[in-house]
């Protein structure tokens, strides 16, 4: 397993940010380059905000740490998130079945209507 304490470790810049595609704001982490948006070095010491995706920074950055929760948890947490993901993988698996079943049924009357 992932070791997250050390992710705990180093404070983080986070800012507020909104979603354009969902009415929701997210706390995110602020990522930093060292290239412009045309992939050209910026002069030393100067740094690019990296933009995200879909959504538009709304408030002043804050540096914040992290508070780390039990380890039990954290597993605990780690094996409820697996689960939802197995679900989806049976889900995803059983459409895909019932698909090829539903096409495999309409080949066979094909087939049966050619021999009446």
């Amino acid at each position: 397993m992932k070791d997250f304490k050390e992710l705990l470790v180093k404070p983080r810049k986070v800012a507020l940010y909104a979603s354009f595609d969902i009415d929701t704001a997210l706390v995110l982490e602020i990522n930093y380059s060292r290239y412009d948006e045309h992939y050209s070095l910026l002069p030393e010491g100067q740094m690019r905000e990296k933009p995200i995706q879909g959504c538009v920074r709304i408030s002043e950055p804050m540096e914040v740490t992290f508070q780390g929760i039990d380890n039990d948890e954290v597993i605990q947490k780690a094996v409820e998130s697996l689960d939802a993901e197995e679900r989806k993988a049976i889900e995803d698996l059983n459409a895909k079945i019932a698909d090829i079943r539903e096409r495999k049924s309409q080949l066979l009357a094909l087939t049966h209507e050619s021999a009446s």
